[in-house]
């Protein structure tokens, strides 16, 4: 019986190599299709949400805690607002704000959205229709926190443009100047 072994070892592999080869196949299509580009999002699917405006990036960091703001300058007229939270651990978190009203979204509503940055990958983020004062009235606006390494926050420094989809709202905002308000600002939210 064992002189048969090796001969029926021969006549295995080639069989084996037979069943294996389309899984194998399979295994490296998915991997080149995870290096094929995807395509840059066109401002007409996520129009302009800010340019018309002049909004520039804006680190301001005075008596109140730190924070960045999209916004228009010398006013109050802002798309997204990022204030520095100390915990009580010592370790920071960065609250996230953006003006806007997703479509369908009520009061204390949790809902992922996604950010993506120029051609790369979407970043997803979990978020919730909080209430904020503005002007004298109380809205809900998306809010989020995130730790201060999250992957957003370089990726923004360094982005040209970010396309956000808030539950099918979209839109586009610059990143002009992003890179040096940002740095500021997390260095300021250690």
């Amino acid at each position: 019986m064992t002189e048969k072994l090796p001969a029926i070892l021969r006549l295995a592999t080639p069989i084996l190599a037979l069943i294996a080869a389309p899984f194998f196949t399979e295994v490296g299509r998915a991997a080149e299709a995870e290096v094929v580009k995807v395509d840059t999002p066109s401002l007409e699917d996520y129009p302009d949400a800010g340019q018309a405006a002049g909004m520039v990036w804006h680190y301001i960091h005075g008596d109140e805690k730190p924070h960045l703001a999209f916004q228009v300058p010398q006013t109050d007229n802002e798309l997204w607002r990022m204030t520095c939270q100390k915990q009580s651990d010592g370790s920071s978190r960065i609250a996230n704000m953006i003006i806007a009203a997703p479509e369908e979204m009520e009061a204390g509503d949790q809902f992922g959205f996604s950010i993506r940055i120029d051609d790369r990958r979407s970043i997803g983020i979990l978020a919730r229709m909080l209430p904020t004062s503005l002007e004298g009235e109380t809205y809900h606006m998306p809010q989020f926190s995130l730790i201060n390494s999250h992957i957003l926050f370089s990726a923004l420094a360094d982005g040209s443009r970010a396309y956000v989809n808030l539950n099918g709202s979209k839109f586009s905002i610059h990143l002009n100047g992003s890179g040096d308000a940002l740095a500021k600002f997390l260095k300021a939210c250690q």
